[in-house]
C-alpha cells in the first residue's frame, strides 16, 4: 500500500511517466491517460474496494511440476 504519493513514479494504468502530484488533494494525475490516482487509507479500505471492484489479487508463481510427455504409440508386433 502506498503511503506517499511521491512512491508512485508512473502511472498505474498506462505506465506514463508523465506523472502531476497534487499534495493538498493526495493525488497523482497522469497527464496522458488522464488517471488519478488517490491512495486508500488503510488495508480493510483497500480490501473493500478490491471486492466491490472485483478485483483479485494476483496468485503467487508457484512452479508447478512439468508435465511428463505422453508416451508414443507404435504399431503392435504380430
Amino acid at each position: 500500500m502506498i503511503k506517499n504519493i511521491h512512491e508512485v513514479n508512473s502511472c498505474p494504468e498506462c505506465g506514463s511517466e508523465n506523472i502531476i502530484y497534487k499534495d493538498e488533494e493526495q493525488q497523482v494525475i497522469c497527464e496522458d491517460c488522464g488517471m488519478i490516482f488517490e491512495p486508500l487509507g488503510s488495508k480493510e479500505e483497500e480490501e473493500e474496494f478490491e471486492e466491490v471492484a472485483g478485483i483479485e489479487e494476483k496468485p503467487s508463481k508457484e512452479k508447478t511440476p512439468a508435465k511428463k510427455p505422453a508416451k508414443k504409440k507404435g504399431k503392435k508386433k504380430r
